[in-house]
């Protein structure tokens, strides 16, 4: 839990920043990073051939129902990058890092509808709190947005990160249902060729739309005119693939270890560290409504976090106890 935990917080951190560094250093190709948000699959081979020779055991097989889930995942997941790409380089990393909170309470709604997870006060709570925070950051546009957005290119970024955040979050309970309902016995072997198969067929699908938009044949053009030149252009993109592969690692192995609810619930407590460290790399504006978006985000996080803590608690007791029955909260769905 903590290498997962903490391949989550330096992965989700580090490619962040360098996203925006690539859209505000010259960068504007989207289908070329929603490729490097996915490409970085590769550095998860040599852990996964460790699990085989460690563990002695042989890969899954490839069964037909398991490649079309890998497809439609990957290809959720190339969508989700591109929606991502479209917010980031358009908005604050700041106000872009407080609209991703929201996936907590889209992966809730999902998890509730998908994995039967229950909904209770707190979690309801923090559903509104950072509801109200994305209200926030909407009625504060006119004083966010960066120097050469238009409005209309602000909006387009804000619905664009909010639609991200939304797909991000129904993929995590949709991988928690393959490993119960396809893969079966899960082991961190079998996490990690979930994550293989689903970032490979993203990639596939990034490099199709990198074709279509003709990002082939303007990446040489744009290295030359990234600020810092070809070097700082390759290890912008190079340590942003690798920030994003830290990331989702992370989030898959704390899916493996708990839940997915739990897994969105450590990337939206990290989402809070972002922000700040804007400011200081980017010199992100940081108003008043922004500081209340933050808390009410913060606000959510720690309520939806004590609501889980005493369902916990709730559950162990009950197990302690076969006989009794299991009242709950009064308000949980």
């Amino acid at each position: 839990m903590i290498s997962s935990s903490t391949a989550l917080v330096f992965g989700l951190a580090s490619a962040t920043l360098l996203g925006r560094v690539y859209f505000v250093y010259g960068g504007s190709r989207r289908w070329l990073y929603t490729w490097i948000e996915c490409t970085g699959w590769p550095i998860l081979l040599p852990p996964l051939i460790y699990c085989y020779w460690r563990h002695k055991t042989k890969p899954s097989p490839m069964t037909p129902t398991l490649v079309l889930i890998f497809l439609g995942l990957g290809f959720l997941t190339a969508l989700t990058n591109l929606l991502y790409s479209w917010g980031l380089s358009y908005l604050p990393v700041s106000t872009n890092s407080l609209l991703c909170s929201s996936q907590l309470a889209f992966n809730a709604l999902f998890s509730y509808a998908l994995v039967r997870q229950r909904i209770t006060c707190y979690i309801l709570n923090s559903i509104v709190l950072i509801t109200l925070a994305t209200v926030l950051l909407a009625v504060s546009s006119e004083s966010d947005r960066p120097k050469g957005t238009s409005e209309r290119e602000y909006i387009v970024g804000f619905i664009a990160t909010i639609v991200a955040s939304a797909l991000f979050a129904l993929t995590l309970p949709l991988i928690e249902l393959t490993y119960s309902k396809v893969v079966g016995k899960t082991t961190f072997a079998r996490v990690l060729e979930v994550q293989l198969g689903i970032e490979f067929f993203a990639s596939v699908f990034a490099l199709a739309g990198m074709w279509v938009a003709g990002d082939f044949q303007a990446i040489k053009e744009e290295a030359i005119m990234f600020q810092g030149g070809n070097a700082a252009y390759i290890n912008t993109l190079f340590w942003s693939a690798v920030g994003w592969q830290l990331y989702l690692l992370g989030g898959v192995g704390i899916i493996f270890l708990a839940s997915s609810l739990l897994s969105c619930s450590f990337m939206t407590a990290i989402l809070p560290v972002v922000p700040v460290l804007a400011v200081f790399v980017f010199h992100d504006s940081f108003p008043a409504v922004k500081a209340i978006a933050l808390v009410l985000s913060i606000w959510g996080f720690i309520s939806y976090l004590y609501g889980g803590y005493l369902e916990g608690r709730e559950d162990r007791r009950v197990l302690s106890l076969p006989l009794t029955s299991n009242h709950g909260e009064h308000c949980s769905l």
